[in-house]
């Protein structure tokens, strides 16, 4: 089981994916109390400099550790990719991303740019791929085996291309894949009670009919992308 999380943050935003460090420090003190088969693996997606300087010191007082899949492009800048309604947050830097890579973590990919795989082209999608993964296996010397799909969208070609790049296994907040390439993810929102972590952690069919519907609205924010970055080129391709 793997639970997802994206910002952990105190500062005022209008988006649903940012916990509070209050409220992950007590969802991290509940899965340290489970016994070590029982625990969900905790991921965080988009890559936030907030996990290296609020979830990390929590985690690694507890002895647990992590999975970070970062958005190569955006790695020691602001997150001018979102839509930024109380000011931006800073992606992490590749200075603290080595760190966690040391201290034991897994770094994955997110993508070059966090754009929905399943609406771009085939070369510009092999693009994505290749360049995410090369970027973070030359730069931390180790290998990245998974990705973490950007609004967790694939499909059967973006699958194709995965294998072809080198991947390993992939991770999805939307479903898992047939063929067991793609694990789901169960993502924690700023508003979930214990009650509902306790439900995720269960598998509760209602909390996960309620993801589903969450989940589904983040196709408002791929058409948002599309509209500003109308038939883009890949920009800074590290």
């Amino acid at each position: 089981m793997i639970f997802c999380y994206h910002k952990i943050s105190s500062h005022l935003d209008f988006g649903i994916c940012t916990r509070t460090p209050a409220a992950f420090k007590r969802d991290a003190y509940w899965i340290a109390s489970l016994a070590s088969d029982q625990r969900p693996h905790i991921i965080f997606d988009d890559g936030y400099e907030d996990t290296f300087q609020v979830a990390y010191p929590i985690l690694d007082a507890l002895g647990l550790r992590a999975s970070l899949f970062v958005i190569t492009n955006w790695i020691g800048k602001p997150n001018h990719w979102d839509a930024n309604f109380f000011g931006t947050f800073q992606h992490i830097s590749l200075c603290h991303l080595r760190q966690l890579a040391a201290a034991g973590w897994e770094i994955g990919s997110h993508g070059a740019t966090h754009r929905a795989l399943t609406t771009l082209p085939r070369p510009v999608l092999r693009q994505e791929l290749l360049a995410s993964k090369h970027y973070l296996e030359d730069a931390l010397g180790v290998p990245v085996k998974r990705i973490s799909f950007p609004f967790g969208m694939f499909d059967d070609v973006v699958l194709e291309e995965c294998r072809a790049a080198g991947y390993e296994a992939a991770i999805s907040i939307r479903r898992r894949s047939d063929c067991g390439f793609v694990e789901r993810s169960l993502a924690v929102y700023r508003f979930d009670s214990m009650r509902q972590l306790h439900a995720k952690w269960r598998g509760s069919s209602l909390e996960l009919a309620r993801l589903r519907f969450i989940n589904a609205f983040s196709g408002l924010t791929v058409l948002m992308h599309f509209v500003r970055n109308s038939v883009p080129e890949m920009k800074d391709v590290r």
